[in-house]
């Protein structure tokens, strides 16, 4: 570590991957619908601004939130073109691209929903050495949907109006 505490060189680049797989982590177990896994990837007071419109606080509360809104939706997440800032060695906060889909089915019919935007996400390494997520936003820039699908479309462009889950 440098004297103003942030990492440099090698235990920069290992602090990067290791928050990189975490990240990969999250989007695997959301995809898998593997709640265990998102709840511990996740501090105790973490804070959800990605599902629905109030907040959500702790990584248990959100898995379970997410496993009721998501129990007959396959999801597809990718997140891509990280920006990671490190305030010290135990803090970082990351913006990422992303790209998630959402398939269902409604009456009968298929539902759909493709969404862009970012993910602005808090970081804290634990005295365990592992780092967690302590807040995530959704921002998303666009969003398309099948018919039927435009009111779980968390839309910031203003394209459609209704925003819930992301």
């Amino acid at each position: 570590m440098t004297e103003n505490n942030l990492p440099t060189g090698l235990e920069l680049l290992l602090e990067l991957q290791a928050i990189y797989e975490m990240k990969g982590r999250r989007d695997h177990a959301v995809d898998r619908k593997d709640w265990d896994t998102y709840a511990a990837l996740h501090t105790d007071d973490y804070v959800a601004m990605s599902i629905g419109t109030a907040p959500i606080i702790g990584g248990r509360a959100a898995a379970k939130q997410l496993a009721v809104q998501m129990a007959n939706v396959t999801t597809v997440h990718h997140c891509h073109t990280p920006v990671i800032e490190f305030q010290d060695r135990n803090n970082a906060t990351g913006v990422w691209a992303m790209e998630d889909n959402l398939f269902w089915i409604r009456n009968g019919e298929k539902q759909w929903l493709r969404g862009f935007g970012f993910y602005h996400e808090t970081y804290v390494k634990g005295a365990d050495g592992k780092w967690r997520f302590r807040y995530r936003k959704l921002e998303r820039t666009h969003a398309e949907t099948s018919p039927g699908a435009q009111v779980i479309a968390a839309d910031f462009s203003g394209e459609n109006a209704l925003m819930a889950a992301g």
